[in-house]
């Protein structure tokens, strides 16, 4: 029987119990960072005796039974997940494929998004092979109508000076001449005067490179070209010139402009200054925690508040519901909180329980905040 849906509460418990209670179709997101297949040393971080029992019964069988183990968990997500929901598994190459392939059978082929890589280290001096610094994020949708907000980095310094003119004003696009015609002329709309400029007159019909509408962030793919060109001017990006009669695109690109985040996300040492408008270096945002970081609170698989910061923002919105059945040292949910997202977290250690219960009070200014369940 599900019980009512109650948020900002840690559970200290085994997850597949716990998300048998979760009423069907009420999550927009789900991150989990769930043991790795590879890393047996790092399995019982804290050595309560939950999590020892736990250990034991996903390895009895290696790979066949880890998967089997983390099938029965993913059949929960997805029918706990909303249809409009996403799906995060964080995981590294040992297991990835094997993951992969369970997760199609139940989200659907088509469900699958991107394999995302991400730098978890530096480079390491392995022998006989290259250096394995990078985990793997299968991102899934429970249908073809999710929350997706994209999420931007800025341009490099160099992508600019080679593909930007400098002014007095800054840096502007150039796309083509920043025209906003072709050659020859065309009949419907395209041929058709707008605002009083007549492209046949001249030989010429309206046409909006691609790669300018590809640069802003509506989608005018719906629009005619009358209708395009009119939100361009309703955002301030056309220019229209009397002395030369046709009127062009003219932009100052800012660092906020930059390209859409790719599949790669991999923090580049030592380019601090190499990205336009800031002094940070490539994906700086989502750079793996060093053995200094103020972050660190002793769990060898910690992952970087930033890096659920991006995942966060790009799947979710402002007061919606985030699930990780992996919490360990609760980075999803302190970031869920600080990004006023409702929140539930499940751990089977009393220990990360306790951690999370004191990093989640310490980031929040609630009082008698979280609730926690009591561990069995």
């Amino acid at each position: 029987m599900k019980q009512r849906l109650e948020t900002g509460v840690l559970y200290c418990e085994d997850n597949l119990r716990q998300l048998t209670r979760i009423p069907d179709n009420s999550v927009d997101l789900i991150y989990l960072d769930p043991p790795f297949f590879s890393n047996r040393n790092y399995e019982v971080i804290w050595g309560d005796e939950a999590e020892v029992r736990s250990f034991e019964d996903r390895w009895a069988g290696g790979i066949t039974l880890y998967i089997e183990w983390m099938r029965d968990r993913a059949r929960e997500l997805h029918r706990v997940l909303k249809d409009s929901g996403s799906l995060y598994l964080h995981c590294d190459p040992h297991a990835s494929h094997y993951l992969k392939v369970m997760l199609d059978e139940i989200f659907g082929q088509s469900m699958f998004r991107n394999e995302i890589v991400w730098r978890r280290t530096g480079a390491h001096g392995k022998a006989r092979r290259y250096s394995p610094i990078h985990d793997t994020i299968l991102f899934y949708t429970k249908s073809n109508s999710y929350i997706w907000n994209k999420i931007k980095r800025p341009y490099m310094k160099g992508h600019v000076k080679e593909h930007f003119i400098q002014d007095e004003s800054g840096w502007r696009t150039n796309y083509y001449g920043n025209v906003l015609t072709g050659s020859g002329r065309r009949g419907g709309l395209s041929g058709m005067p707008w605002r009083g400029i007549d492209p046949t007159s001249k030989g010429r019909h309206w046409a909006i490179p691609r790669a300018l509408l590809d640069e802003i962030d509506d989608d005018l793919s719906s629009l005619t070209q009358h209708e395009k060109l009119d939100r361009l001017l309703e955002l301030g990006l056309i220019m229209l010139n009397p002395d030369n009669y046709w009127p062009s695109y003219q932009h100052y690109i800012t660092p906020q402009d930059g390209t859409t985040v790719p599949d790669i996300w991999a923090y580049q040492p030592y380019t601090e200054g190499a990205v336009f408008g800031t002094n940070e270096g490539v994906d700086s945002d989502v750079r793996w925690l060093s053995t200094r970081d103020k972050e660190r609170l002793g769990y060898p698989t910690q992952k970087p508040e930033a890096l659920l910061r991006r995942i966060i923002e790009a799947s979710s919105n402002t007061g919606d519901l985030i699930l990780d059945p992996f919490c360990g040292c609760g980075t999803t949910v302190t970031v869920a909180e600080k990004m006023s997202r409702e929140w539930i977290g499940i751990d089977i250690s009393p220990t990360a329980v306790n951690i999370m219960e004191a990093r989640i009070r310490k980031s929040s200014p609630k009082e008698q905040f979280p609730k926690s369940s009591e561990c069995p």
